[in-house]
């Protein structure tokens, strides 16, 4: 690859993963010959999970945003079904297939194959038939010959945010495990209280870079006006973004310093998704180009590709490096150990062993330091935890002191509504309030990981110059040298270089928190903060019915939360002549009582002392499984070396030929495998750290 990548679009960035698979496979040929069996295990998973990968992404917004006009506009047809009424009520995914066909998972674990054009009856609102079908629906996949799913991408059509609770919650369940966002907001109503309320609370401060805003216009503006209300979207996101980092980070924090530099400016962009659809239906291109449309496709492809997507190519070109170094490394073990006599090689066999036995030690040592960093993270969010229900308790209290009430609103054929609007409110305000200090938790936990990692960057430097010094144990002297001492150069060049990509090679680090970085990451807590405190008040003070929420580790920890909540006390025996101060005090007295409930049945430290070894058990399982393959690989060889030198076995000038090219083979691609990860690592530091003319587009 001594040519600049191409991986911008997604036909060159599918040929891209496809040239590292051959590549893969090639090694892993080579690895099985060589009785490389870890290494060979670890590539047919690596090329297992992009085989099958799927970029995932998600369209989201208030209800009769036009997310499922826009949605036919991507597929270029009308698919979905869209309504002048809220229509979607379920997950709708759409993904590629010859031959069209709806497939529909049902809550109770059955599913169903229907048509095309049955879709609209099992997965809207548009009857009351279809509602309640809808009720039962997990999820609607519709399988589609179109040539936007052709590219590897899957579109999923949400329910309306605001559309009623559990449809809110439905969506967000979703978000998780997505690679990217589309947030749809109307020209014609922006920035409704919901959607201000959605970015500065239920958004976490990583999501922003992963979202698309998009402002969809309905002609009904002059473009000065569009214009005009596009940068007045992206303003506002800034600013809610920016003063929820402030919040999560601290704002003379280095991480918040960082996280300026990273964002940018939000990716906002005007669209008519009406005219877009109507302009590819039509093959009008004038009408194309008019509904700004490109623009947006060309944002979205470029976030899957050359972001999201470059992540993966990295961690391929890694293994593909990794791989080829220890086949390398087999091969020149082979040919120089086959060329000692048997008293050298054993002697340099035991030493390669013990070598082998002091690497294992050393990682033991390093796990006790991960322990120990573990434990010192959780010690340094006591404080944080000790006052977690205090803290939660008290923004209650305050909402119900703050509380407007007049004397006329004690009345009975009002005292029901004036308890449900201040238990929304105080639902709301500890919502609020509890994923602001699960998210600080998050960002210690990511920091303390981050530091660890590059700690940890010592022992990745050890580990690998003890693998280079078994490599030269077995350095034979010029006259025994069959290769002219080329292939050595090359191999201790490639074990060498190796320290300089271990941050993907080995522990992955970077791997973490991409697919789902909207709404949390991957470390699983992403699900907690969305529904540990989402859950707290679901009950409502007058013992309104729960609403159904994912089964993430959150929910474990709160199993049986929300019977002990039930907020059920007498009020229609409240003495409608008592002062006001005295219904609030009542009020708070019996919230107070559902608080130590909650408190005594939810170990909400114990929570996030779970969160907190799972994400350092990560660190373990990454240097365990990547450096164990090398030592067991290593150990396998020399043992089968052994053997053969035992028999007398000698290598024959035939076979030393055939390895010979193969080394040369594998030089190359090691070659062009350096070529790429120095490019993509180059994409990776510019989309991390983006200029001027990035922060604009």
């Amino acid at each position: 690859m001594d040519k600049q990548l191409d991986y911008g679009s997604y036909s060159s960035y599918r040929r891209t993963v496809a040239s590292l698979v051959d590549k893969l496979n090639q090694l892993l040929g080579y690895c099985e010959e060589f009785s490389l069996s870890n290494s060979a295990c670890s590539i047919k998973d690596t090329i297992s999970k992009v085989s099958d990968e799927h970029f995932e992404v998600a369209i989201v917004g208030e209800f009769k945003r036009g997310k499922s006009t826009l949605i036919n506009a991507l597929l270029g047809q009308e698919i979905l079904p869209a309504d002048v009424l809220p229509a979607t009520a379920t997950l709708n995914r759409v993904t590629y297939s010859e031959n069209p066909y709806v497939q529909v998972e049902y809550k109770n674990g059955k599913s169903e194959k229907v048509s095309i054009e049955e879709l609209e009856n099992y997965v809207t609102k548009l009857t009351a038939e279809a509602e309640e079908t809808a009720e039962t629906v997990k999820e609607a996949t519709v399988y589609y010959d179109t040539d936007f799913c052709k590219n590897h991408v899957d579109i999923i059509d949400t329910p309306g945010l605001n559309d009623d609770e559990q449809m809110t919650n439905v969506t967000l369940s979703i978000l998780p495990t997505i690679d990217a966002a589309v947030f749809v907001i109307s020209a014609n109503s922006p920035f409704s209280q919901f959607e201000k309320d959605f970015l500065e609370s239920k958004m976490l401060t990583s999501d922003v870079g992963r979202i698309i805003f998009i402002v969809n216009c309905f002609g009904t503006f002059s473009p000065a006006d569009e214009q005009r209300i596009v940068d007045t979207v992206r303003t506002r996101i800034t600013k809610y973004v920016m003063e929820k980092a402030k919040k999560v980070m601290g704002e003379d924090s280095k991480e918040f310093e960082v996280y300026k530099r990273k964002i940018g400016v939000p990716k906002v962009i005007g669209v008519y998704a009406k005219k877009a659809l109507d302009a590819k239906q039509q093959h009008d291109e004038k009408l194309l180009e008019e509904s700004n449309f490109k623009e947006f496709e060309n944002a979205l492809e470029t976030m899957l590709t050359k972001e999201r997507g470059t992540i993966t190519l990295q961690i391929m070109a890694n293994k593909v490096i990794n791989a080829g170094t220890e086949v390398l490394s087999s091969i020149t073990l082979r040919q120089n150990a086959l060329a000692m006599e048997y008293d050298e090689f054993m002697e340099k066999y035991k030493s390669s062993t013990e070598e082998i036995e002091d690497l294992r030690r050393l990682k033991r040592q390093e796990f006790v330091k991960i322990n120990n960093a573990a434990n010192q993270v959780f010690e340094n969010l006591m404080p944080i935890l000790d006052n977690y229900w205090r803290t939660i308790e008290e923004a209650a209290m305050q909402v119900i002191d703050n509380f407007e009430m007049t004397q006329d609103d004690l009345k009975p054929n009002k005292l029901k509504t004036i308890h449900k609007k201040l238990n929304d409110k105080i639902k709301e305000t500890i919502e609020n309030k509890a994923q602001l200090i699960c998210e600080q938790i998050q960002n210690e936990i990511n920091i303390a990981i981050s530091d660890e990692a590059q700690r940890l960057q010592d022992f990745e430097d050890e580990f690998f110059a003890a693998v280079a010094r078994i490599q030269q144990l077995f350095a034979v002297s010029e006259k025994h040298k069959t290769n002219g001492g080329v292939a050595d150069q090359i191999i201790g060049a490639t074990i060498g270089t190796a320290g300089s990509v271990m941050g993907g090679i080995f522990l992955g680090f970077r791997e973490a928190g991409i697919k789902g970085a909207l709404l949390g990451g991957s470390t699983g807590f992403a699900s907690f903060t969305l529904t540990y405190y989402a859950a707290i008040f679901f009950t409502g003070i007058l013992g309104v019915s729960t609403i159904a929420v994912p089964v993430t580790l959150c929910l474990v920890a709160i199993a049986g939360l929300t019977g002990t909540f039930t907020g059920k006390f007498a009020v229609d025996k409240l003495l409608v002549k008592e002062r006001i101060s005295k219904f609030k005090e009542d009020f708070k007295s019996q919230v107070r009582k559902q608080f130590h409930e909650m408190k005594v049945t939810t170990d909400f430290t114990e929570t996030v002392r779970q969160q907190v070894v799972t994400a350092f058990d990560g660190l373990k399982s990454k240097i365990e499984d990547e450096a164990e393959n090398i030592l067991s690989d290593t150990q396998d060889t020399l043992d089968n070396l052994n053997k053969l030198k035992e028999s007398k076995t000698t290598i024959s000038e035939k076979e030393n030929d055939n390895l010979s090219k193969i080394r040369t083979e594998i030089s190359t691609i090691l070659a062009d495998a350096y070529v790429m990860h120095k490019e993509l690592t180059d994409t990776i530091q510019a989309f991390s750290t983006p200029n001027q003319k990035n922060k604009q587009n």
